[in-house]
């Protein structure tokens, strides 16, 4: 199984991850900000910005990481990381044609929350994230998945919001 968790910068994706990987057997996180870093490093400049899902090789590169991951060492996968993008999408759709059962997680907060999130975990105002929450906020409100409010909730509660979701759609 592989658990895509999605959501603005600062949502809380990495916390959950981390939470879920604790109570969901055979686990491990897959980082797919390194594969992002590998690819955008070795562009000259940065043509495509600096958003990974721009950059044509990071969904396919990513999608058979996580396929020869899953398939070579039947481990469920836990991937941390904000899809703002509608077509990499078809990252969930290719791993879900191949067999592997794959859910999107998207998990939801108001501007505020989020702001305050990504303060308390050490950043400074302006920062990149922040500039970019409603760019977050809004592409992931029209990802199809499973839509989580966080607001309000601690990360205990969160996982077991995710699992009983996961658990009631298979």
């Amino acid at each position: 199984m592989i658990i895509w968790i999605s959501g603005a910068y600062g949502v809380g994706k990495s916390t959950l991850a981390e939470a879920l990987a604790e109570k969901v057997e055979n686990s491990l996180i897959f980082d797919a900000e390194e594969v992002g870093n590998a690819i955008r490093g070795n562009y000259p400049g940065c043509p495509y910005g600096y958003i990974f899902e721009d950059y044509p090789l990071w969904g396919k590169f990513c999608c058979q990481l996580l396929k020869d991951i899953h398939n070579n060492f039947q481990r469920n996968i836990l991937v941390p990381m904000t899809l703002v993008r509608s077509a990499s999408y078809q990252i969930i759709e290719a791993l879900a044609r191949d067999g592997i059962e794959t859910f999107l997680i998207v998990l939801e907060a108001s501007h505020q929350t989020v702001h305050d999130r990504i303060l308390a975990r050490g950043e400074e105002e302006g920062c990149w994230c922040m500039e970019n929450i409603e760019l977050a906020r809004s592409g992931c409100a029209s990802l199809p998945g499973i839509h989580i409010d966080t607001d309000d909730k601690d990360v205990g509660e969160l996982s077991d919001i995710v699992l009983d979701k996961i658990k009631a759609k298979r």
